[in-house]
């Protein structure tokens, strides 16, 4: 009789051993199964976090307002004419612009803008502008030097692009001058004139 109660104290035991194994087997697959979810998870966050930080790295301007002066280059300069050629051509197919009354930048005052700059007063205040004399109106018209042309530029730091304004002015009556303007809009980036823009007002 005691031979057959140790035998299944020992029987019992066992049993409990196995049982407790068991558990922990599940519970080990458990956890092998539960990183899976986890690291995709992280995965997406850490990509999100990276596009996040790629759209506020675009938003942010790196030029400078006297980013403008490398005009003076000879490439940037074909390449701003050439831009402002073909957008000619697509406002005005039939070449019939009225060049006496708005009037474009030619290569001449470019040059002289850009001589006449201030980098001081560029730096500070992220625009210049300079006073000319054209000497251009419509015909039956006079542009003394009493009626002021200016062609002004200014920077805008929010989205690193440069406003160009050519205003052309002439006489209308004894003591009123008439305006007009000419505007251009564009970024310098990679030594390239990129998203040129061409306005007229007046």
């Amino acid at each position: 009789m005691k031979i057959l109660i140790y035998i299944l104290i020992v029987l019992t035991f066992f049993g409990c051993v196995n049982t407790q194994e068991n558990d922990n087997i599940a519970t080990s697959d458990g956890i092998e199964l539960t990183p899976g979810p986890d690291k995709e998870q992280r995965e997406e966050y850490a990509k999100s976090m990276e596009k996040d930080s790629e759209q506020v790295a675009s938003t942010i301007c790196m030029g400078k307002a006297e980013d403008f002066l490398k005009l003076k280059g000879t490439g940037l300069q074909a390449d701003f004419f050439s831009k402002l050629d073909s957008i000619r051509k697509v406002q005005y197919p039939n070449n019939d612009q009225e060049t006496s009354i708005m009037v474009d930048l030619t290569l001449e005052y470019l040059k002289e803008f850009l001589a006449d700059i201030n980098l001081d007063s560029l730096t500070a205040n992220n625009q210049f502008e300079k006073e000319y004399h054209f000497n251009i109106a419509p015909k039956g018209y006079t542009d003394p030097e009493i009626c002021k042309d200016k062609i002004a530029m200014n920077f805008e730091a929010k989205n690193c692009s440069f406003r160009l304004s050519v205003y052309n002015t002439f006489l209308a009556q004894p003591d009123w001058c008439v305006e007009s303007m000419v505007i251009y809009g564009f970024k310098i980036e990679n030594d390239k004139i990129v998203h040129f823009w061409r306005q007229e007002a007046g």
